[in-house]
């Protein structure tokens, strides 16, 4: 099954309280929930790849500001479609 990605705009913080918004790179998965998409470490800037590191940071590669993205609370999933057998 080839994989299944989209890009998800995120919130990113430097420490001095500048928040931008990037794109995060997410990847459909099959869990014992159901599919989710799973966050993985890589965010696009200016369709630059950008590899986070394991606290979620990362460096703006115009600005060379420090920057980390924000968890979000709500992680989305897909909801099930239930068809009847008959």
């Amino acid at each position: 099954m080839p994989k299944i990605l989209i890009l998800k705009e995120v919130t990113a913080k430097s420490a001095c309280g500048t928040k931008i918004i990037v794109e995060q790179v997410f990847e459909k998965i099959l869990n014992q929930s159901g599919l989710i998409w799973l966050p993985l470490p890589k965010i696009v800037i200016r369709e630059n790849i950008i590899d986070l590191n394991e606290n979620n940071i990362f460096t703006h590669p115009a600005t060379g500001k420090v920057f980390e993205v924000m968890n979000e609370k709500e992680r989305f999933k897909f909801k099930r479609k239930i068809q009847p057998l008959y």
